[in-house]
């Protein structure tokens, strides 16, 4: 029994493994909730929740792992990982207040930690060792990452036919095959029939999968060139151009570490197994060690752009996460630049490194996902220091952070601050419990808004009233946008005139927009319009900035009017549906209706009949 267990898998016990997972786990995920596989929302039981996305997940080890794994040590993987992936949302559903998925956030990791770890553990079995050979390593991974990209191909294309056949089935009035489709209890155990298959396939048919492999990385390892030459040029330019114009963009750190990951990938498609097996083009070697150097440019540029906003604005989970790349992106840069001076075989210190950078990641990625290094934990505490040190004021600080973006980290920590002896602290902390903050006074949570230089009276009234002429803004109105720092509307923005033309870059006019007797507020800056409007006492900012670009100047010229629409809005339910009339109907078909169309028979109306807006 026992040496049957240490074996590995034949092709038909490896088929039957992979149908049998795609059957029973589909059933499963069926039976706990199909429409919510990924999602724990309000109203489903959360282990539900949890246990589906575990099976859900760790499907992939049992699929992948039937052709290289002995039975044994797959079975004792893929409990180990299941363990880890249940853990990890059971936990982040627990200290989240949040509406939680796995496809968001740090949890995003799951999948990547997944692939990774599992081709250490499947490389390492089937050499029997801790530590595969790199060339294993390097084998399985590009196998395993096509495989599982066809397989994705075959399954949306074995579904896309179901449900082709399905509309052509209902043509001819059959609705059978779509309300099967439309069948938790079918569809999920389809989907893993099919996709097990595909992954079998990708098994047995090894030529076939080693010839799309080598294409992947052929066409990858020639983009390298391209991306050498832009990222050099990047880097020359900015010694003549200094930081100031990158830091602008206000989304540096985002396209570097974005770079950084392009630059690994293809460096490694590039590089493959050295050149040992295959004679590699002198430009391939040359752009792979400019590559090496300009990720670590690119590494610690980004490493820069966050240390700056970590420094002015504290952490929050976007920027732990975003500190996570780049330490990667830092270790590989450094790694890959320092495989240029050591002696031998060209660029050969990138395998060793690629084992050890893996292993790295995946306790990085363990530590992000657990409370060890939780983004949430670490945000709070980052936060809360800079409150009670001083950095930042109690009218500044972002209490809606703790109070809705950090889960039960965040709701300890204000529990803890409704008990400082500074008053003012204690003050706000309770009124964030009590949820007597308000709204963010902006949209996310940009600090920028914020935290930007305070609004002031004159910059308000500065505004020119160019509907109805001559008038002015309510008194009121210009109160809240002091108080509360302009909205999500940048004041500032109205200091500069155009360069296009002599009026203001901003303006502002006063129109009744909703019938309520009283006017809303419109302020245009540039081809943006924004608008307010007055509930009781208090002003609010609607949700959607409208654009009117093109129509500046006749906002400018007072050219505005509030017009009812010709159809009135149709509610299904508690929907809205704005009906519009896109497409005339063509001058030749009109005419011929209008002459063969009957005169209308009036008819009676019933008492409570809507009638169509007079023109």
């Amino acid at each position: 029994m026992f040496h049957t267990l240490n074996s590995a898998f034949t092709d038909k016990q490896a088929l039957a493994l992979r149908l049998g997972v795609g059957l029973i786990f589909g059933l499963i995920i069926a039976w706990l909730g199909g429409e919510h596989a990924s999602d724990v929302k309000d109203g489903l039981e959360p282990w539900r929740g949890y246990l589906t996305a575990s099976l859900a997940m760790t499907a992939f080890v049992l699929w992948a792992g039937a052709g290289a794994m002995r039975m044994i040590s797959l079975l004792i993987w893929w409990i180990i990982a299941f363990a880890l992936v249940y853990f990890v949302v059971w936990n982040g559903g627990r200290t989240d207040g949040r509406e939680y998925s796995v496809f968001g956030g740090e949890f995003f990791l799951l999948f990547p930690l997944l692939f990774i770890a599992h081709e250490l553990i499947s490389s390492g079995d089937l050499h029997r060792r801790w530590i595969a050979p790199f060339e294993t390593y390097f084998d399985e991974a590009w196998k395993r990452g096509v495989q599982l990209g066809l397989a994705i191909l075959f399954t949306a294309l074995f579904w896309g036919i179901l449900w082709l056949g399905a509309a052509l089935l209902g043509f001819i009035g059959f609705e059978w095959l779509k309300d099967l489709l439309g069948n938790d209890y079918f569809s999920w155990p389809a989907l893993g029939i099919a996709f097990g298959t595909a992954v079998h396939l990708g098994d047995v048919q090894t030529k076939l999968l080693g010839n799309v492999r080598n294409l992947v990385l052929g066409v990858l390892s020639w983009l390298l060139p391209v991306i050498a030459i832009i990222g050099t040029i990047f880097a020359v330019s900015l010694l003549a151009s200094g930081l100031e114009p990158l830091w602008k963009t206000k989304a540096a750190t985002a396209t570097l570490l974005g770079s950084c990951v392009g630059f690994v990938l293809l460096i490694n498609a590039a590089y493959q197994l050295g050149d040992t097996e295959r004679k590699v083009p002198v430009v391939l070697k040359w752009c792979v060690r400019i590559g090496a150097v300009l990720l670590l440019i690119f590494a610690v540029l980004a490493a820069w752009s966050l240390s700056l906003r970590i420094g002015q604005y504290g952490l929050t989970p976007e920027r732990v996460m975003a500190g996570l790349g780049v330490v990667i992106a830092l270790v590989y840069g450094a790694g890959y630049a320092l495989a240029n001076f050591v002696p031998g075989r060209w660029m050969r210190a990138i395998e060793p490194m690629n084992i050890g950078f893996a292993i790295l990641k995946c306790a990085l990625f363990i530590a992000i996902l657990t409370p060890i290094a939780a983004p949430e934990r670490l945000s709070v505490n980052d936060q809360v220091a800079r409150l009670t040190g001083g950095k930042v004021s109690v009218e500044k600080f972002d209490w809606w952070l703790l109070k809705d973006d950090t889960g039960t980290y965040g709701q300890k920590a204000l529990t803890k601050l409704a008990a400082s002896t500074n008053a003012a602290i204690a003050a706000k902390a309770k009124a964030a419990l009590d949820d007597k903050i308000g709204e963010r006074p902006y949209r996310g949570a940009d600090e920028e808004v914020a935290q930007r230089p305070a609004v002031t009276r004159a910059e308000i009234e500065a505004i020119k009233v160019v509907f109805p002429a001559g008038g002015k803004l309510p008194e009121s109105f210009v109160t809240a946008l002091v108080a509360n720092n302009g909205f999500n509307f940048d004041v500032a923005a109205c200091r500069n005139r155009s360069t296009t033309q002599s009026q203001l870059s901003c303006a502002a006019a006063t129109i009744d927009l909703n019938k309520d007797n009283a006017p809303e507020v419109l302020i245009r800056s540039r081809g943006s319009l924004f608008v307010f409007t007055q509930v009781g006492s208090i002003w609010l900012q609607t949700d959607d900035v409208l654009w009117i670009g093109g129509k500046e100047v006749a906002f400018d010229s007072g050219k505005l009017r509030a017009e009812t629409p010709p159809w009135q809005d149709l509610m299904v339910g508690d929907e809205r549906h704005r009906i519009s009339i896109r497409r005339p109907l063509p001058a030749t078909a009109a005419a011929a209706a209008v002459e063969v169309a009957p005169e209308p028979t009036p008819t009676p109306q019933p008492a409570n009949a809507v009638s169509p807006p007079s023109k």
